[in-house]
């Protein structure tokens, strides 16, 4: 028995830290494919702390966009840098009443029609509300990925590190597109603290220890230049993974 897709509901977070040109190479595209499905979904740009340049982008697109898409929600603007994984969590604390809530990279690296499709096969499926979805970039039959081969060589190292200290059912747990149900968010919010680009890990690790059922969706993706990811910051990811195993370790 599949559940009625007008029935199902989703807040979509899209966490921006100087995101204003990829934005809005990605923005118009996906609510476009929204507005053309049967999904009931509401997008909200989450600023964080971006430049008043990149501010400036997004006021634009509100403008543009807004008049016709009336699921997209007001710009929440967090007045300090939080980090990707503070970013993405006050967006989804600041949603309102929906079953479902996700967040999507602000880049496009995952395509308005992969998002669509995703959500679509969640709204589907009868055991949606006890799953945690990752998207994946591993392709499979019906998915390609384009990568470059420097940040290809990058996230398997950070791989090899994140299997000997985790342990999931999930390839790729970095993919900046997950779904989670609204009802685990707010039973275990208060334990979901991780700022920064390692929080992917932690939602995971709740999610298991809540008795969520981990599912790998493999999307087509394509690397989109332009990214916060350099190879400091890929240093202190490993840094921040290690701290977050600590951290975890102590609190179970």
């Amino acid at each position: 028995m599949t559940q009625n897709l007008d029935a199902t509901t989703f807040h979509l977070s899209l966490p921006c830290y100087n995101e204003g040109e990829r934005l809005a190479q990605f923005l118009p595209g996906l609510c476009t494919a929204i507005l053309k499905s049967d999904l009931s979904v509401q997008v909200q740009i989450v600023d964080d702390g971006s430049d008043f340049y990149h501010q400036g982008h997004y006021r634009n697109l509100m403008d543009l966009l807004g008049p016709t898409f009336s699921f997209l929600q007001p710009t929440l603007e967090l007045e300090k840098n939080q980090g990707k994984g503070g970013t993405v969590y006050s967006g989804w604390a600041s949603a309102g009443d929906s079953d479902f809530l996700a967040f999507a990279d602000a880049d496009g690296a995952v395509g308005p029609a992969e998002v669509v499709r995703v959500l679509t096969h969640i709204a589907q499926d009868p055991e949606a509300s006890q799953t945690l979805y990752a998207a994946s970039r591993v392709e499979d039959s019906t998915t390609e990925v384009h990568r470059r081969a420097l940040r290809n060589v990058g996230g398997l190292a950070f791989r090899w590190l994140r299997k000997r200290l985790f342990s999931f059912p999930i390839e790729d747990t970095q993919c900046g597109f997950k779904i989670v149900p609204t009802s685990f968010f707010k039973e275990n919010k208060t334990h979901l603290n991780e700022p920064g680009f390692a929080f992917d890990i932690e939602l995971l690790f709740i999610a298991t220890k809540a008795g969520l059922k981990l599912q790998e969706v493999p999307v087509t993706w394509t690397d989109i230049k332009g990214g916060h990811m350099t190879f400091l910051n890929s240093a202190g990811l490993f840094w921040d993974l290690l701290k977050l195993k600590g951290r975890l370790d102590k609190e179970s």
